[in-house]
This record gives structure tokens, C-alpha cells and sequence, in this order.
């Protein structure tokens, strides 16, 4: 029995041996023995290296039609927007630019929620360019959805102005996706077409017009 101890034990602790120097490696980055590595470490690639999944390295093209490119007979158009933030690029915007969507109470519903996340603190929940930050004088000279210059505004010139901004206001492209920009301006023009916002844009016209009358009359006495 002692003989049979004498020769397991030496060989137990040179296996054992064995086994902590197989996992002492010269390499610091190297984890040693490691059980079923792939379940739990994804070898990686090095980018545009060689891949055994695709003989055309670690690099793919993308999927046929991921990102359909601008034509202004087949929109949508998604990120690539192809108008450049130009006086020009605005006016074309306006003219080529139209909704690829189906507009629906759904459609409309989201584009409310979006307003009121983004819109409604400058230009007010009827459009009227009187949201809480302008009566709290933190902007002003925000435009009316009824004035001259918006009411009949093309929606492609409303795209061109959340995509880049124009004047005080800045782009939304970030903070809102293609669908959702449709969604918000479609909402836009539901707001100019109920007239929500034309009694106090009247009002307030009204009021500017009397003002003005008094003030002739006052200097022509």
C-alpha cells in the first residue's frame, strides 16, 4: 500500500504541476485554460481584416435597400437628404420634398405627442407662435402658423426646416426620425387647417391695426 502511495503522489503532483504551468502563459492578455471560451468571449475581428464568413473580409455591404438613396420619383429618402442648407437647397426642398406616408388618425395622433415633446414651448399649442417660453420672454419674433409668411408654407420646406434649422430654431435631424418628421409636420398643417390659433392671431392683429389708426390720428391733430 505505501509503494502504490509513493508512485500516485508523485505522479497527482506532476500533473498538477503540469497543469499550472500549461496555464501560465507569457502573454499578460491571455485569460490561460479557458472552458467552452466561445460560449461567454466572441473572438473579434479587426476591422476590414479577413473573416471566414465573408470572403470579402470582416467588412459587409449593407443589406440590398437599407438605406434607399433620394429620387424624387421614388421617396422616401430617409438620412440621405441630398438638399444642401442653402436659400436654394430650401426653395428645392419645397417643390420636390412630399410625404411618402398615408396620413390616419394614428399617423396625426403621433404626430401631436411629437409636437408637444419638441414644438409646443415656442410656438404654442394652437401654432400661434405664443408657447410658454415666448410669454415667459425667453424668445420672441416666433411665427404665427396663420401669418403670411407660414400658413401657406410647402411641407417640403417644413422637412428642409427641422432637418437644418432656420433662423432661431435649430435642427431637429437628431432628435427626431424620418417618420417622426413626417409625423409632426402633417400635424402642423392639421393645426393650420382647423384655424385653432386665427381668433388670437386676428386678435392680435386687430389690436395692431387700432393701435396704429390711434397713432395717426393722434399725429395728424
Amino acid at each position: 500500500m505505501k509503494k502504490l502511495i509513493q508512485i500516485v503522489f508523485p505522479v497527482s503532483a506532476v500533473l498538477c504541476g503540469l497543469a499550472l504551468l500549461s496555464s501560465c502563459k507569457s502573454d499578460p492578455l491571455s485569460p490561460g485554460l479557458e472552458y467552452m471560451p466561445d460560449m461567454y468571449r466572441g473572438p473579434a475581428y479587426e476591422t476590414y481584416g479577413e473573416s471566414p464568413f465573408n470572403e470579402n473580409g470582416s467588412a459587409m455591404k449593407p443589406v440590398a435597400r437599407t438605406i434607399p438613396r433620394f429620387n424624387a420619383e421614388t421617396l422616401p429618402f430617409h438620412e440621405t437628404y441630398p438638399f444642401p442648407n442653402t436659400n436654394e437647397g430650401y426653395e428645392l426642398a419645397g417643390v420636390q420634398v412630399k410625404n411618402p406616408y398615408p396620413v390616419s388618425p394614428e399617423f396625426l395622433e403621433k404626430g401631436k405627442k411629437i409636437y408637444n415633446n419638441f414644438c409646443v414651448h415656442c410656438h404654442g399649442e394652437k401654432g400661434d407662435g405664443n408657447g410658454i417660453l415666448v410669454q415667459r420672454d425667453k424668445y420672441a419674433g416666433v411665427p404665427s402658423y396663420y401669418g403670411a409668411s407660414i400658413k401657406d408654407l410647402p411641407e417640403g420646406k417644413m422637412y428642409h426646416t427641422i432637418y437644418y434649422g432656420k433662423n432661431m430654431m435649430g435642427s431637429h435631424a437628431a432628435q427626431i426620425n424620418f417618420a417622426e418628421r413626417w409625423e409632426v409636420i402633417e400635424y402642423v398643417k392639421k393645426l393650420r387647417n382647423d384655424g385653432l390659433g386665427i381668433s388670437s392671431d386676428s386678435s392680435a392683429a386687430k389690436t395692431d391695426t387700432t393701435a396704429a389708426a390711434a397713432a395717426t390720428a393722434s399725429i395728424t391733430k
